[in-house]
């Protein structure tokens, strides 16, 4: 088709615009759309603030059992049971509670006692009021 020609001309003019009633329907397309990828986005930014938490998290409980095992076997931090809880600064605006228990564990081998201690460090944290999160890590120290 030549643009200019008669045929052109008279296609032209037996074309009619866009009605309201399309433009309306394409607009609640797009807001469906651009809401839906906001909503992603919040979402994955959320997402990502959580797993940062839980990053650091975990560097601080790896941080305590760094610290017990460089400790010796009968120190007070070391003794059986539960200790702590210590408070901890998880992100700049998150705190939360580190605790750790210590055991002796006995492997299967027919020696007799008990042949090393069984450190769990927990740490947990709420945000937002109402969430919890909470990680832990286990080491096993031999005398």
């Amino acid at each position: 088709m030549v643009f200019g020609s008669s045929a052109h001309k008279r296609w032209l003019r037996t074309q009619r615009g866009v009605s309201l009633i399309e433009i309306m329907i394409a607009a609640m397309v797009f807001m469906i759309v651009a809401v839906a990828i906001i909503m992603f986005l919040h979402w994955g930014r959320g997402h990502i603030v959580r797993m940062g938490m839980r990053r650091n998290a975990l560097a601080l409980a790896e941080q305590k059992l760094e610290e017990l095992r460089a400790l010796w076997i009968d120190h007070a931090d070391m003794t059986e049971g539960d200790h702590g809880p210590e408070a901890v600064q998880i992100t700049k605006h998150h705190t939360g509670t580190r605790t750790w228990s210590v055991a002796w564990q006995s492997d299967t081998a027919p020696s007799g006692g008990p042949d090393y201690k069984e450190v769990i460090v927990g740490l947990a944290w709420s945000w937002e009021g109402t969430k919890h999160d909470s990680v832990g890590l286990v080491g096993r120290f031999y005398p």
